[in-house]
């Protein structure tokens, strides 16, 4: 963590929150061939494990094991932990109820607009503005989310893409509503962490937050699954894929998001910005595993390439806009 009297970054922000668009992209192509032969509580089970047996991987330096045992020892700090837990199973429960019935492009456009609802969150809980004028960030923004809505329909099969009047009834009937403040809960988490634990090491406090949710997500999901005689586990070459997808993205790709706050003096609207590079990023990684699993699908067409322009042509403007402001402290 920075010192309280460290200087604003936003080039190495910059730097930070594009590693994490590229860990986070990991996340869907690695999952995908598990997601498509286990049931919710095992795949929610197998991903609770996989983040404990990164926990070793994000304690490993002397500094992050001292800041680990410290954050447990102060009492408070399981207040904070269990408030983060809730929000993060509020926007896990309220993403699969908006599933439920509503058509996933529609359900891609209302995660994409996390960039919005992240500078709410850090300007309302941190008091942290965005770092440019209001006309330029939701221009770059509008571009980027044009663009990754571009990127995300290419990519959508000519069986799955639905017509104007079926978007229209899905849109009017779906269950797309409860997905509203899916990135809302994770903006919240994000800046929650970095407000209560910015005094420990983000390695450290990311592997407080996963033990805590482990404690109680792995013994409830384990007794069901019992419950179900479901405890048993095959294919076993796509759950290894999904553990190392989910210790990339949502292990390793969670703490350079917390340095990526830190170093920005948790701008929290900024850092998401970047986010809008995930759907290209996850159709390159898909592209990749292509070769090996036959599951993977990347397609390769002249909106895929436009949406991906688009995105990258906002982004780097939105950069050296951010670029050009005075340095602040964190």
């Amino acid at each position: 963590m920075q010192s309280s009297g460290s200087l604003i970054n936003y080039r190495l922000g910059s730097l930070y929150a594009v590693m994490t668009a590229c860990l986070y992209a990991t996340q869907e192509p690695f999952s995908f061939p598990a997601a498509r032969h286990l049931n919710t509580i095992q795949f929610v089970c197998l991903t609770q494990i996989a983040l404990l047996v990164s926990i070793p991987l994000l304690t490993a330096r002397p500094a992050s094991r001292r800041d680990f045992v410290a954050l447990f020892r102060k009492p408070a700090n399981y207040g904070y932990l269990a408030v983060i837990f809730a929000i993060g199973m509020s926007g896990l429960l309220l993403y699969n109820f908006g599933l439920s019935n509503a058509h996933p492009i529609i359900i891609s456009a209302i995660l994409n607009l996390s960039p919005f609802w992240a500078a709410l969150v850090a300007l309302v809980i941190s008091r942290v503005p965005i770092p440019i004028s209001p006309g330029t960030f939701f221009g770059c923004f509008a571009g980027a989310f044009i663009g990754a809505m571009a990127v995300a329909w290419s990519q959508l099969g000519d069986a799955n893409k639905p017509t104007f009047g079926e978007l229209a009834d899905n849109f009017v009937h779906g269950s797309w509503v409860y997905a509203i403040p899916v990135p809302l809960c994770s903006a919240l988490g994000g800046t929650l962490v970095a407000r209560w634990f910015g005094k420990y090491n983000e390695s450290a406090a990311i592997a407080a937050n996963f033990l805590f949710a482990n404690v109680i997500l792995i013994p409830s999901c384990l007794a069901i699954l019992a419950w179900r005689s479901q405890v048993t586990f095959d294919q076993l070459q796509a759950i290894v894929l999904m553990i190392v997808g989910t210790i990339l993205a949502s292990s390793v790709g969670r703490v350079v998001y917390q340095i990526s706050l830190t170093v920005t003096g948790g701008d929290n609207g900024f850092v998401t910005m970047f986010w809008n590079l995930v759907p290209a990023l996850t159709a390159v990684v898909s592209l990749i595993l292509s070769h090996w699993i036959a599951d993977e699908h990347f397609a390769i067409n002249p909106t895929f390439f436009l949406g991906s322009a688009v995105i990258g042509a906002s982004l780097v403007l939105f950069s050296l806009k951010s670029w050009r402001q005075p340095a602040g402290r964190a």
